[in-house]
C-alpha cells in the first residue's frame, strides 16, 4: 500500500509532462504552418485553444503529481 502514492506521483508527473510536450510540439508546428490548426478544432473552440487547453491540463496533472509527493512526505522539518 505504501508504493501506491509513489506510483501515482510518478504516473501523473510523466503523463502530464507527456501531454504538455506533445501539445507544445503541435502548437509550434501549427505556428510554423507545417500542420493546420483546424484539425484540432472542436465545436466552437478554435484549434489553438484546444491545444493550449491540453498543455494546461498537462501542467495541472504534473502539479497534482508533485503535490501527492509533498502530501505523503509530510515530515516536519525544522
Amino acid at each position: 500500500m505504501r508504493n501506491l502514492p509513489k506510483l501515482a506521483e510518478k504516473g501523473l508527473i510523466f503523463f502530464g509532462f507527456f501531454i504538455s510536450s506533445i501539445s507544445f510540439i503541435l502548437i509550434t508546428l501549427s505556428l510554423w504552418e507545417f500542420i493546420s490548426v483546424d484539425i484540432f478544432a472542436y465545436g466552437i473552440s478554435s484549434g489553438i485553444r484546444v491545444l493550449g487547453s491540453c498543455a494546461i491540463i498537462g501542467c495541472l496533472l504534473s502539479a497534482i503529481g508533485y503535490g501527492i509527493g509533498d502530501y505523503f512526505n509530510n515530515e516536519v522539518k525544522e
